[in-house]
This record gives structure tokens, C-alpha cells and sequence, in this order.
């Protein structure tokens, strides 16, 4: 029961924190608890990036270090939360981008290909060189995410960027494993059905796909 809560709890904070920050900017208040809240996610993805390490003590410092980094930049940045909500962000993406292109490196199976055998079991030729590519698919999304941003942030007004980086982040994600999933089932209706739901447990497998590669 414990553990539910806290993943549930965990789960509030990662979907949560970033329509929190961009509220911060439109409504100017609440400035504060966005701020604790952006801190605590990007504390929260840099456990999730480390996590291949063994060295509890380590993982710990830096999450605090991330977190205070957070605070800093919330306190004097002008823009406040919001400028930090770019931190838990660019955490998220460059380290899917770094595993979904480890996994693509010659002698390694695809991330994605890992996935699905999960969830099919025995894969066809056919199906892996497909998973591959759908590998690098989410490659070039998650450098589109991370470019945009960027571009946004130096170019954009503050809350065009702030709607893409906190609101539109999701909702992209979405829209690529519905994108890809209709594709599949089109594609290769003559294999075994999914589910979309199924697809997005496989998904949820990546960071335990991470640690068993890394070891």
C-alpha cells in the first residue's frame, strides 16, 4: 500500500509539476510552490537517470544538488519557476535520447525491440528491423522536443515556450504512441494484436530495460 502511494505521489509530482509552473506565469502567484514543485521533479529525474548506479550516497547528493540548482534559478531568473521547468525537461529527454541511442549502437537489440519481445514473445525478422526503426523514431522525437525548446526559449515569448515545454509535452508523447501504434496495426495487422494499453506498460519498462543493459 505504501509503495502504490508513494508511486502514485510520484506520478502527481512528474504530470503535475509543469501545468503548475506555467499556471505560476499566467495567474503570478502561487510562484513558490511551483518552484518546490519543478525542484522536485527535476529531483526526481536525475534519481530516475542514475539509476544504473549502485552508490545510494551518490544518487542522493545529486538530486540535491539538481534540486537546490532549481531553487537558485527560480529565485533570481526572471521568469522564476517557470525558466527552472526547463531543467526537469531537458533531464527527461537527453536521457531518453542517451538510452534509446545506446540501445541502437551495433551488437545491442533496440530498445523498443526489447519492448516488444516482452510483450510478443518470439519476434520475426520482419518485426525487429521494424522496432528498430521505431527506435530511431523516438530518437528524432525526443531531439524534436529538445531543439524545440530551445529554439522557443531563445526566440519565442516566455509563454509560447512555457505552453510547449509544460503543457504541449505530453500530449506529444501521446500523440506518438497513438501515431505509431494505428501505423503497426496497419502495417502489420497479421501479427498478434495489442492493445494500446499493453504498448504503454511496455513503454513504462524502459528504465528496467536500462539497468539489466547496463549491467
Amino acid at each position: 500500500m505504501a509503495t502504490r502511494v508513494a508511486r502514485a505521489l510520484v506520478v502527481l509530482v512528474l504530470v503535475g509539476a509543469p501545468p503548475a509552473a506555467h499556471l505560476a506565469l499566467v495567474m503570478r502567484r502561487g510562484t513558490a510552490v511551483a518552484a518546490i514543485l519543478i525542484a522536485v521533479q527535476a529531483a526526481l529525474m536525475a534519481w530516475i537517470a542514475l539509476s544504473s548506479l549502485t552508490q545510494r550516497a551518490f544518487r542522493v547528493g545529486s538530486c540535491a544538488l539538481v534540486a537546490l540548482f532549481v531553487l537558485i534559478l527560480s529565485r533570481f531568473t526572471v521568469g522564476g519557476p517557470l525558466v527552472a521547468s526547463a531543467v526537469p525537461h531537458a533531464m527527461a529527454y537527453l536521457t531518453l535520447l542517451v538510452v534509446f541511442a545506446v540501445s541502437l549502437q551495433p551488437g545491442r537489440e533496440a530498445i523498443v525491440t526489447i519492448l516488444a519481445r516482452k510483450a510478443r514473445g518470439a519476434l520475426s525478422g520482419k518485426i525487429v528491423r521494424y522496432t528498430r526503426r521505431v527506435t530511431w523514431a523516438w530518437c528524432w522525437l525526443f531531439v524534436a522536443q529538445i531543439m524545440g525548446s530551445l529554439v522557443l526559449l531563445l526566440f519565442a515569448p516566455l509563454d509560447a515556450w512555457s505552453l510547449f515545454v509544460n503543457l504541449c509535452n505530453l500530449p506529444l508523447i501521446g500523440a506518438m504512441l497513438c501515431a505509431e501504434y494505428i501505423y503497426r496495426q496497419w502495417r502489420h495487422a497479421t501479427h498478434p494484436p495489442e492493445r494500446l494499453g499493453d504498448m504503454v506498460r511496455s513503454f513504462r519498462q524502459i528504465r528496467a530495460v536500462q539497468v539489466s543493459q547496463d549491467r
